[in-house]
């Protein structure tokens, strides 16, 4: 099973991180009999995407699983944001070409996103940013995908739509750490970031 990171931190996040080895059969071995997968599937035409689709699924399985939650599936809600069935764990899960990576909490809501640095970020730096983001991203390129990250977490966490990441989502340090904030007219507030590096990708959480 190849669980890359099964980590908890002190504010009760729980994260796994699955690195995607497996053949989409492969992951379908590793799923529960009882999971129907062949509607969301079927819309799915390209192969990675499926594949990457079932290793989120295994991932969820297995973060479920190594916390003895009773796994009844998920679900998405009436905006796409994913829950578990039954449960009143919140969750967020995000997937790239090499790693699936989720993240539970028994209480909040929580978003996580992971990204692999690359120059075509700086494309939409205007359009993601606010000046003063711009200022403080600079030229680097692994501080623009933190802030990349860390505005699809809080977007993740948040849940809904119409965001808009310019002028809804905001990041800034404060006393040397990140956080973020979500100002939408049902949510106004702040939301601590936390970063991890996976190998040459960034995982930002936002609870």
């Amino acid at each position: 099973m190849p669980v890359l990171i099964s980590k908890e931190y002190n504010n009760g996040i729980k994260l796994l991180v699955w690195e995607l080895a497996e053949t989409s059969e492969e992951l379908l071995t590793l799923l529960p009999s009882d999971i129907l997968l062949n509607a969301d599937l079927s819309k799915i035409s390209h192969p990675q995407k499926q594949r990457e689709f079932l290793g989120s699924k295994v991932a969820v399985v297995a973060l479920a699983g190594l916390l003895k939650l009773d796994f009844r599936g998920t679900g998405k809600d009436q905006d796409g944001k994913p829950y578990l069935i039954g449960s009143g764990w919140q969750m967020s899960v995000t997937n790239s070409a090499d790693y699936i990576a989720v993240v539970f909490h028994p209480k909040y809501d929580i978003g996580i996103d992971i990204e692999k640095p690359s120059l075509k970020m700086w494309n939409i730096l205007e359009r993601m940013f606010t000046p003063v983001e711009v200022k403080a991203v600079g030229d680097n390129l692994n501080t623009m995908s933190v802030y990349w990250s860390a505005k699809e977490a809080l977007y993740k966490l948040y849940g809904k739509r119409k965001v808009d990441f310019r002028a809804n989502l905001a990041i800034y340090r404060k006393e040397d750490r990140l956080f973020g904030y979500i100002k939408m007219p049902d949510h106004e507030a702040e939301h601590q970031l936390i970063i991890e590096e996976v190998n040459d990708y960034v995982l930002v959480i936002a609870i």
